[in-house]
């Protein structure tokens, strides 16, 4: 069953969708937003607490590709992928799920959600599905060119494990180059949807700071 998508921009109505680049500044403003408004802050981690009962639902008949993960995974073999491998796996933007199968799942719990309070949602998804789903005053792409996500990706928090699984795998400089050519081609592909769909973006850079771009973001969504 496919659902209209009148009907989908109305139920989502009360969701404000911030998506974009790793380490263009998502996580950081979306949770500013909440703190500040009052929102409810989505992301879409799932080993978030709210997300569980999708993992106990999962059914092969609907969802293949997350029924059929399993449970370890040989990071050796995983990390030893070349680029051109890595792209014509076409890997899922979640840890859990296959992208399709995460975004059925993720748009249900953002209406689940907005029914009672207002959303700033932190998300990967794709532009041509945000502009099915929402309007121009709905969304905005946090951007960061390639040397800024290659320069700052691993020190974050919640990616040490990223980092330190590498690292202690054989040839660590290897995959990690391997890494970071895949962080280039994804900002290209991010930035040229964005070229083409023209939404509302802030290219993050070494001067930008978070107030500045949360009283611009404020006014895109008319707060």
């Amino acid at each position: 069953m496919n659902i209209a998508e009148n009907i989908l921009k109305h139920s989502l109505k009360d969701v404000y969708f911030l998506t974009g680049t790793p380490c263009g500044g998502k996580t950081t403003l979306s949770r500013e937003l909440a703190k500040k408004h009052g929102f409810i802050h989505f992301n879409d981690n799932w080993h978030e607490e709210s997300f569980k009962v999708w993992q106990s639902i999962i059914d092969e008949k609907y969802q293949k590709a997350a029924s059929k993960r399993e449970a370890e995974t040989d990071w050796e073999a995983y990390f030893s992928k070349s680029v051109e491998e890595f792209l014509a796996e076409k890997p899922c933007k979640s840890s859990t799920f296959e992208y399709d199968e995460y975004l059925e799942f993720a748009v249900v719990e953002l209406i689940k959600l907005s029914q009672t309070k207002k959303v700033v949602a932190d998300v990967s998804f794709p532009m041509d599905l945000l502009v099915q789903i929402a309007d121009y005053h709905q969304i905005a792409c946090m951007l960061a060119p390639a040397e800024l996500v290659i320069r700052d990706y691993y020190d974050r928090e919640d990616h040490k494990e990223f980092i330190e699984c590498i690292r202690s795998l054989k040839n660590p400089e290897k995959k990690l180059a391997t890494q970071n050519e895949l962080f280039r081609l994804s900002v290209e592909e991010t930035f040229a949807e964005v070229e083409k769909y023209q939404p509302f973006h802030l290219i993050r850079t070494a001067e930008s700071t978070v107030e500045e771009r949360l009283s611009l973001l404020e006014k895109h969504f008319k707060l």
